[in-house]
């Protein structure tokens, strides 16, 4: 059987968009690179890639290559854990990355937890509000509130939650009650938006009937959590997933509006590689994470 250097030189070729990302990558020499895919392609007998100066394509055989060569090399990988676990307890370090409310809210109290339970298990929880990439930057598991649609990537489904849109009693009593969404252009909007614009899109309706509104923010912040405060200060209206917002609505803090224009409820998945499938430490976190009793509660929409 041949080396399997060849295989991960060309799917990071692939994945990384050309051969100098892809050497700085893996750490080598961008002639080694090139070396290692020529020599493919001669062995093979036909070309993988085509290359110009601004872009590279796969050929039709490239792309039965790069299928091939992902599921080997996620077979392989899975084999080794396999393979180390078996005669080690879990352990070592697990890096866990996830938007920034629900990893306060929902995901640290678990990760206490998990700790507590499995000593030789370290957690390095990151928490920001941008999409992160989790093979380039090295993470074992992200939560999302989007499926998967990466074929390097598997998903587990968390829990799913309502959209509300909020308000303190205090703005509603000063402004009155938005009916529906064309009444938010006269409405103080409170958004999260990591552009630097005082921008956001917000959803209404649901299923087929679901519409995309613009709405432009008196007040925004790349700081998600923001718009929360915001609007218990009474500045404005904002749209968030009901675990953001729950303890406010039970103390009266704040109070939900246009529920008829409700939108479909947001889904939370736990992302890992393909590759780490069978790793004891990711399969016992997620694992527990939608556990009963000791996971993250499910909402009805």
């Amino acid at each position: 059987m041949r080396d399997t250097d060849e295989m991960r030189i060309f799917v990071e070729i692939v994945r990384q968009g050309g051969l100098s990302a892809a050497a700085r990558h893996l750490g080598l020499a961008i002639s080694v690179v090139s070396d290692r895919l020529s020599r493919l392609e001669r062995r093979l007998g036909t070309r993988l890639l085509v290359r110009t100066t601004r872009r590279q394509t796969l050929t039709e055989a490239g792309r039965i290559y790069l299928d091939e060569s992902t599921a080997i090399l996620s077979a392989t990988e899975g084999m080794e854990a396999r393979v180390r676990e078996t005669v080690n307890a879990p352990g070592g370090l697990l890096r866990v990355t996830a938007p920034l409310p629900f990893g306060r809210i929902k995901l640290a109290p678990f990760v206490a937890g998990f700790i507590r339970r499995h000593p030789d298990i370290r957690v390095h929880l990151t928490l920001e509000d941008r999409m992160t990439d989790i093979v380039g930057e090295g993470y074992d598991i992200a939560i999302r509130g989007a499926p998967v649609v990466d074929t390097m990537l598997a998903g587990r489904r968390l829990m799913e939650s309502r959209r509300v849109l909020v308000a303190s009693p205090a703005y509603i009593a000063r402004h009155g009650q938005p009916e529906i969404p064309g009444d938010l252009a006269r409405h103080a909007c409170l958004v999260a938006n990591t552009s630097g614009q005082c921008r956001g899109t917000w959803r209404f309706g649901r299923g087929e009937n679901t519409r995309i509104y613009r709405v432009d923010g008196h007040l925004a912040s790349s700081h998600s959590e923001l718009p929360v405060h915001w609007a218990l200060d009474g500045m404005g209206l904002t749209q968030k997933s009901l675990w953001e917002v729950e303890d406010h609505l039970r103390d009266g803090r704040l109070v939900t509006v246009m529920e008829a224009w409700e939108p479909d409820p947001v889904t939370f998945y736990a992302i890992h590689t393909i590759s780490t499938a069978h790793s004891h430490k990711i399969a016992l976190f997620i694992g527990e994470l939608v556990q009963p009793g000791l996971g993250i509660a499910d909402y009805a929409p």
